[in-house]
């Protein structure tokens, strides 16, 4: 016998006092899944067993291999899952219990669901109904490159500033709002601190500070919106971009952002305006040095589908967020 892992320890420690845990960690067993030791819960003095998988959870790919060995009597010992990650686990029947109190469990005699006020306040913020703090445009702009490129933190002033489009005042302003929140340090070694936090700032500040001066054109797409022509520097946001991460939502509101003059653009779709169209054509709002990467689409994605307050946009924000952010 091993000394159990801190993940089930920490995890089994914060167990209700009416909920009795045993738990046994194999020694030289692996390869198998369930096979990482045995818990025994006493509850009611009932005692009810189980074969345990612990693991670290980041994704729902970090899940997928339990899925086919997941029973009533197996259960998934694990750090904090985040409501998504719940989500998965019941839909495929994954009993677990990580380390921020969370526990659902179902063998038929047994029914534990315990959410912890942790995972509570994920939720909100993973609704977007958190903090209603706002960024000017000019430092929700520099927010936007530096949850794309973190390296752009340590870059001169001068260069992040044509990262993020941006006067080189704002960005010392906006470095020092930041600061001033503990989202980053500027220390000898300039660091982010909280990069979750600084995501929600960004929704809600793309919300309130970028979306309302994004300007552009709403045209009518009659054609599929695959077939848009596209060149290097265009680049879809909102349903669109949801659809290229998660290939999940059929998109009805398209968003297309674009560093070419919008005339030149408007002359290549071919698409007549229409103040209710379904196509949204937008300058790009960020400095042409930032190199575009999966991350950045994520963001453009999750901030345009939390905007649109749809619920089903919300469920692909979300997720987006656990695979991409």
């Amino acid at each position: 016998m091993i000394k159990p892992s801190a993940i089930a320890i920490n995890a089994l420690a914060l167990l209700p006092a009416h909920i009795k845990a045993d738990f046994v960690q194999n020694e030289g067993v692996n390869g198998g899944i369930f096979t990482d030791g045995e818990l025994r819960l006493i509850v009611s003095g009932e005692e009810y067993g189980f074969y345990v998988e612990v693991k670290t959870i980041h994704r729902k790919e970090s899940l997928s291999s339990l899925f086919a060995d997941a029973a009533p009597n197996t259960l998934l010992i694990c750090n904090r899952l985040t409501p998504y990650l719940v989500d998965i686990c019941i839909e495929n029947g994954v009993n677990f219990i990580d380390n921020a109190g969370n526990v659902r469990i179902n063998n038929g005699a047994l029914h534990i669901w315990i959410e912890s006020q942790q995972t509570r306040q994920s939720q909100k913020d993973l609704n977007l109904v958190g903090k209603s703090n706002k960024l000017g445009e000019g430092a929700a702009k520099l927010l936007f490159v530096l949850l794309s490129n973190p390296d752009v933190l340590n870059f001169p002033y001068r260069e992040m500033a044509e990262y993020a489009n941006i006067s080189l005042g704002m960005v010392s302003k906006g470095l020092g709002t930041l600061q001033a929140e503990s989202l980053i340090s500027l220390g000898k070694t300039r660091r982010i601190l909280d990069a979750e936090r600084m995501l929600s700032l960004w929704i809600e500040s793309y919300r309130l500070s970028i979306r309302p001066k994004l300007g552009g054109i709403r045209l009518q797409l009659e054609g599929e919106w695959q077939d848009i022509p596209m060149e290097d520097n265009d680049f879809w946001g909102g349903e669109a971009a949801a659809e290229k991460l998660t290939q999940y939502l059929h998109p009805q509101e398209l968003q297309l952002f674009t560093r070419q003059p919008v005339q030149k653009k408007l002359a290549q779709l071919k698409c007549r305006p229409n103040p209710e169209g379904n196509l949204w054509l937008v300058p790009a709002f960020w400095g042409d040095k930032l190199a575009w990467s999966e991350t950045s689409q994520a963001l453009l994605a999750v901030a345009e589908l939390a905007s649109s307050k749809d619920s089903r946009n919300i469920e692909v924000a979300r997720m987006i967020h656990e695979q991409y952010l």
